[in-house]
């Protein structure tokens, strides 16, 4: 897994992709670690939709360089 540092020099999407899907899966356990804050609670859901949202247009990059 690369670092945050060296994601400025990463250029596969496949590899662009799995950071985003791991850093959204962090996002949902701190979004449901903080239910009970609405705060935090939708603080942590943006950023989860955003990280979801780059990984799905890494992967869809990735999938047309497939072809």
């Amino acid at each position: 897994m690369t670092h945050y540092r060296e994601m400025h020099t990463v250029t596969d999407p496949n590899q662009l992709a799995g950071y985003n899907f791991v850093r959204a899966e962090h996002f949902e356990r701190m979004k449901m670690a903080n239910a009970n804050n609405p705060l935090l609670y939708f603080k942590y859901a943006e950023q989860e939709y955003y990280h979801k949202a780059l990984a799905h247009h890494y992967q869809g990059i990735a999938h047309s360089m497939e072809k």
